[in-house]
């Protein structure tokens, strides 16, 4: 934490943008539907036929896909140097049919629904034996790697563990056998306890700035009860939960910071995981407001200008904003 180098937290509100919307080209907007690969999954009015107009979620292959379930079969070694092919998924879900509606501004319902996909599609997958992992993000902006303006999330299906999530794993095995309890849970309770760090909680999930934070604004999304597989989400009690957490998270983000770009990302246990798994699956928000530079990239170390219990105070402050005026509940579909 390097808090002399910091400005307020609502100093890195962005500026406005001038939102130039694309919508006569747009391949996810309703009526485009020929311009994406067939869709492997739609929610939509009954009647209406697949890739077609009618649907209110709708998730196709990305058409520029880095991994692919039908891999060339190739492997080639050489001394210490190995490559195989990239063998996976990638997919996109579109969050809506409307270009212009990010998650904050969505109806809950809906969000519920993209959840709902979420869950869908890692379960599908989850029954492929080729796979290990898949990996659920939102890239918001293109300083955080959108390329499309239509709001959308990807998904990832690898036939590997992230060197990312291995360390976690490792982490938390360790902790386990050194304490005798979930890091993860500890976690929870500790911040819980703390209160300073906790942004938001309701019945199933808590909202948390982490007490390491890597950067301004990192925001975690924790359920309470102990799962190491995201495919486990109870879709009666935890989905509305997850979706009210989400929204409010990044309402709290838009409204406090102007619409930053941002990326989040769900880390969950490896597929297929028992259920003794010493893991605990999280949704990870990292909001794009400072610049990873040749300190960061040459020791792996991060300087963090904003403590977190400023920016949980922060966030905490505008989600008991948000809660006061609830947003639309009705479904968009």
């Amino acid at each position: 934490m390097a808090t002399e180098r910091a400005r307020r937290p609502d100093s890195f509100t962005q500026a406005a943008k001038e939102n130039v919307a694309a919508r006569d080209v747009c391949p996810f907007c309703p009526g485009h539907e020929s311009m994406t690969p067939p869709e492997v999954l739609a929610y939509r009015a009954p009647g209406t036929a697949p890739n077609s107009e009618g649907w209110w979620i709708r998730v196709v292959p990305n058409l520029y896909a880095a991994f692919r379930l039908e891999p060339d079969g190739q492997e080639h070694r050489e001394d210490r140097f190995w490559q195989r092919d990239a063998l996976g998924a990638c997919e996109v879900l579109i969050s809506s049919p409307d270009h212009r509606a990010p998650t904050p501004l969505l109806p809950r319902l809906q969000v519920e629904e993209i959840v709902q996909s979420y869950v869908d599609r890692y379960r599908h997958h989850n029954e492929n034996p080729a796979l290990e992992h898949v990996l659920i993000l939102y890239n918001h902006g293109r300083p955080a790697g959108a390329s499309l303006e239509h709001p959308h999330s990807q998904l990832y299906a690898i036939g590997l563990e992230p060197p990312s999530v291995l360390e976690e794993l490792e982490g938390a095995r360790r902790f386990g056998q050194s304490n005798h309890e979930c890091v993860f849970c500890r976690t929870l309770e500790d911040e819980r306890r703390a209160g300073a760090r906790v942004v938001y909680e309701n019945e199933a999930f808590v909202v948390f700035a982490p007490y390491a934070a890597r950067t301004p604004f990192e925001t975690w999304i924790m359920p309470r009860r102990h799962t190491a597989s995201f495919g486990d989400l109870d879709l009666k009690r935890e989905k509305p939960a997850f979706a009210e957490a989400i929204q409010l998270t990044l309402k709290a983000v838009y409204d406090g910071l102007n619409d930053p770009p941002f990326n989040y990302f769900i880390h969950s246990a490896p597929l297929r995981t028992s259920a003794a798994q010493p893991y605990h699956w999280h949704l990870e928000l990292i909001p794009k407001l400072s610049t990873a530079a040749g300190f960061e990239l040459g020791t792996g170390m991060w300087i963090n200008v904003v403590k977190p219990e400023d920016s949980a105070a922060f966030l905490r402050e505008r989600i008991n904003q948000a809660v006061a005026q609830p947003v639309q509940s009705e479904a968009s579909g």
